[in-house]
């Protein structure tokens, strides 16, 4: 992946930008904070995901994580249900139904996509909350680019 650029508001340039788990943690761990959320990341992938799909299955990343924020609290994901082998579908969508229990160990604020059953969490992460969109003075059409993690 080419470095992440990012607009003049702090938001990753629109788009789906993909990357391996090792660079993404060389090009946004420029701090230990951020550090500290990739290894649980890390963790959330080697414990969870892996044992769920068997292999790393399509995982979007938003949230100020994917921002130039220098604190980020955590790290929003999106799980692409559709794009899963058929076999893995159901073990990646409850995984989901544990999403309340995964926030507290890993910091990952987990959601799922699934055009097929009408979940578009997909756009919906690319949006930006009119909170800030008011003040930073954007228009209600601008958006934000995601991470894929290849």
């Amino acid at each position: 992946m080419a470095p992440p650029r990012f607009d003049p508001h702090g938001y990753l340039e629109a788009g789906i930008h993909r990357c391996t788990l090792e660079e993404l943690e060389e090009l946004f761990g420029w701090n230990a904070c951020r550090r500290r959320l990739l290894a649980q990341l890390r963790r959330f992938v080697e414990n969870e995901l892996m044992q769920a799909a068997g292999q790393l299955p399509p995982l979007v990343l938003d949230g100020t994580f994917v921002t130039r924020h220098e604190s980020p609290a955590e790290i929003v994901a999106v799980l692409l249900l559709d794009e899963i082998a058929a076999e893995s579908f159901w073990d990646g969508a409850d995984l989901y139904t544990s999403h309340k229990t995964l926030h507290p160990r890993y910091q990952i604020r987990l959601y799922v996509h699934s055009a097929f059953y009408g979940m578009d969490a997909l756009s919906r992460v690319q949006v930006i909350d009119i909170v800030e969109l008011l003040e930073k003075g954007l228009d209600a059409k601008h958006i934000k680019g995601v991470v894929r993690l290849n």
